[in-house]
């Protein structure tokens, strides 16, 4: 598989990871009312976001790339890091990078939970993401957490892994292992509904972003990043266990 990408001005870089978050976070808090209304958790609204916007926002882009080098709508050739590897080595990597990742996340979360109570504490209620989950019943959990599994845990980490670190990153392959910064730093700005995570996913997201690069596969990535995104559907399962 190729891995050779045309590299892009450090400022188009820019603007490709946080465009799409820009626009995906203008549709959460759009959205966050709505989400309100209905009595739906705050996590709600990003789900819908990420379904009207961010995905094809993505593909929408990447594949008409595909069609400008080829003339036919086509991730080959756009998307890229795509070696194959051996069995062995997802089971090994993929562990390596899920656990040193969770527990860089972990190890800054009092970091997180600083940021956000000294600089975040005036952020409304319908957009924590992260609200108690009590007020709502368990028919509404159980919807959303279906919702949220669907998207956050299983689309949302394939198309950030494949545009993140399958069209961006190749295209900063010029700075070497400063392309590994770039991108974390970048991607953990991307998320706009949740600036006080930023520091936490720039450290947390180097091991991953170091071993796709130097193995040139997204799927690792991939894998351990579903794997981390889905914590959070167990918490939630956890909860309704529970307390209902």
């Amino acid at each position: 598989m190729n891995t050779i990408s045309k590299q892009h001005p450090l400022g188009l870089s820019v603007v490709l990871h946080l465009l799409p978050g820009v626009l995906t976070g203008i549709a959460f808090f759009l959205l966050g009312p709505y989400v309100q209304q209905r009595n739906l958790p705050p996590f709600m609204a990003l789900c819908i976001a990420d379904l009207v916007v961010f995905l094809p926002f993505v593909y929408g882009y990447l594949y008409l790339q595909g069609r400008k080098q080829t003339g036919r709508f086509t991730l080959d050739g756009v998307v890229l890091y795509r070696t194959q590897i051996r069995l062995w080595e997802y089971l090994v990597y993929v562990l390596v990078v899920f656990f040193a990742s969770g527990l860089l996340v972990l190890s800054l979360s009092s970091v997180s939970n600083y940021i956000f109570k000294d600089f975040f504490s005036w952020w409304p209620a319908m957009y924590d993401t992260g609200a108690d989950l009590s007020a709502y019943s368990r028919s509404t959990l159980i919807f959303s957490y279906i919702i949220n599994f669907s998207v956050i845990s299983l689309a949302a980490p394939i198309t950030e892994e494949i545009y993140f670190r399958g069209y961006l990153l190749p295209g900063l392959s010029r700075f070497g292992l400063w392309a590994i910064p770039i991108n974390s730093i970048l991607f953990a700005l991307f998320h706009v509904w949740s600036p006080w995570m930023a520091v936490a996913r720039f450290v947390g997201l180097i091991p991953l972003i170091f071993v796709t690069q130097k193995k040139h596969n997204i799927y690792i990535g991939m894998i351990a990043h579903i794997l981390v995104n889905i914590v959070d559907v167990v918490t939630g399962v956890t909860f309704i266990i529970k307390h209902f």
